[in-house]
């Protein structure tokens, strides 16, 4: 099984801009020198718009090879530090500085990502050394000086407003800027790209953004094996469980637990991976669900569980455009369906629901139960299996997963 990491890296952009969309808006985070105020943009496709701008001027500026492959992946994934930092950041300066440095080392941690962490680290270095980390001039890589541009611009940009009507302003506060927070060189890029109707044009019509970011992107024809790809699943895990105080190492223990039901029934190690990788990105739709209510202490108002229900719908969107991924997909978005055909977001029945699926649904139940919540604490072991055991009973649940499920917890304590 092999899968196109450039499609994983698209579908993570998407992933990364419903975050900030779900959470952003609730920070009021001004930049200092910029004055740009972050809470007032929809950053609805900010990191494919940023890539495309990033691209043109790499274009410009005569970068190829290597170096546009490295521009083309850290400008997709720029703010990926952004989403865990949400959580943690009280003021502007700490956000600014804190998801550049969780950037960095979360794309560090990893061999594909590992040679972009600096130009994540520096993406809002200011040409001037007015930035968070200070540094100046040509010690900012040339990557790092075109993400910061390209970014600012899509900041600039609103999707309220027809292309034509603001391509002045935005223009003529870039040109005031040189020097200051961007580099001359890069600037007299920007000058030369955005001079053309089509530039504006394609970042108004983001309903054809896949087609306007494959005319000017790098050939980027890595493919990943079903290990590689789930030590991308690790990381994403990371993210999506640090959305929330409360769920640290959620989908981590749910792909375990995967994993480990899927050995105890007699799978294959190929079947169990795949099992563990949806187990960790079963959750990557919570990413689109604002923190206040994943956080909230106490039960959900109608509205606000008709939110969470969406969850899975967006794990469902994003998990499609990663490409062939097979069941890994399927197993991921079921994990809240029930036999009886009440659960979300498809409200499939038992004839429609595999084996599989029901491993996931029975494993994400049973870590939740033994999980401290803001409402609750954990669990203990049979109180957890007296729920399970009743929803059985109930026609919700599969009775043979319950089992495997206990059987794979009793054999390994």
């Amino acid at each position: 099984m092999y899968i196109s990491m450039d499609k994983v890296l698209r579908s993570i952009s998407i992933a990364l801009d419903l975050a900030e969309m779900s959470s952003i808006g609730t920070n009021s985070i001004i930049e200092d020198v910029t004055n740009i105020d972050y809470s007032k943009h929809l950053f609805l496709n900010h990191s494919q718009r940023t890539c495309y701008i990033s691209l043109c001027l790499a274009k410009a500026l005569n970068i190829n090879g290597t170096h546009l492959e490295e521009l083309y992946v850290s400008s997709l994934l720029h703010d990926i530090g952004a989403t865990n930092f949400l959580s943690k950041s009280h003021s502007s300066n700490e956000f600014i500085l804190g998801h550049c440095l969780t950037g960095s080392e979360i794309t560090k941690s990893f061999p594909i990502f590992n040679n972009i962490s600096n130009f994540i680290l520096y993406h809002h270095e200011n040409w001037d050394g007015s930035g968070a980390l200070k540094i100046k001039k040509d010690h900012i890589p040339v990557q790092s000086q075109i993400i910061r541009l390209a970014d600012l611009t899509d900041l600039l940009y609103s999707d309220d407003i027809p292309s034509y009507s603001q391509k002045t302003h935005i223009t003529s506060w870039i040109k005031k800027n040189k020097n200051k927070i961007f580099c001359p060189e890069v600037v007299d890029a920007f000058l030369e790209v955005s001079s053309t109707d089509m530039f504006w044009l394609d970042l108004e019509n983001t309903s054809y953004l896949k087609y306007v970011l494959d005319k000017v992107s790098p050939i980027y024809d890595y493919e990943l094996d079903l290990y590689k790809f789930m030590d991308i699943a690790y990381i994403f895990s990371e993210i999506i469980d640090n959305k929330s105080a409360f769920t640290a190492e959620h989908s981590r223990e749910i792909a375990e637990l995967c994993y480990r039901v899927g050995k105890t029934i007699g799978y294959d190690e190929t079947k169990c991976i795949k099992l563990k990788i949806a187990g960790l990105l079963h959750d990557i739709g919570k990413l689109a669900i604002p923190k206040e209510i994943l956080d909230k202490n106490g039960s959900l108002n109608k509205d606000e569980f008709s939110i969470i229900k969406s969850h899975p719908y967006y794990t469902n969107i994003i998990l499609n455009r990663f490409g062939e991924i097979g069941d890994i997909g399927f197993w991921a978005c079921n994990h809240h369906e029930k036999l009886n055909g009440k659960g979300y977001p498809r409200g499939l029945k038992s004839k429609d629901l595999c084996e599989e699926d029901r491993v996931i649904a029975v494993c994400d139940i049973y870590q939740a139960l033994i999980e401290d919540r803001p409402y609750r604490e954990g669990m203990d072991f049979n109180r957890a299996f007296s729920i399970l055991d009743k929803m059985v009973s109930e026609g919700l649940l599969c009775d043979k997963a319950v089992y495997y499920l206990k059987k794979a917890i009793t054999q390994k304590n």
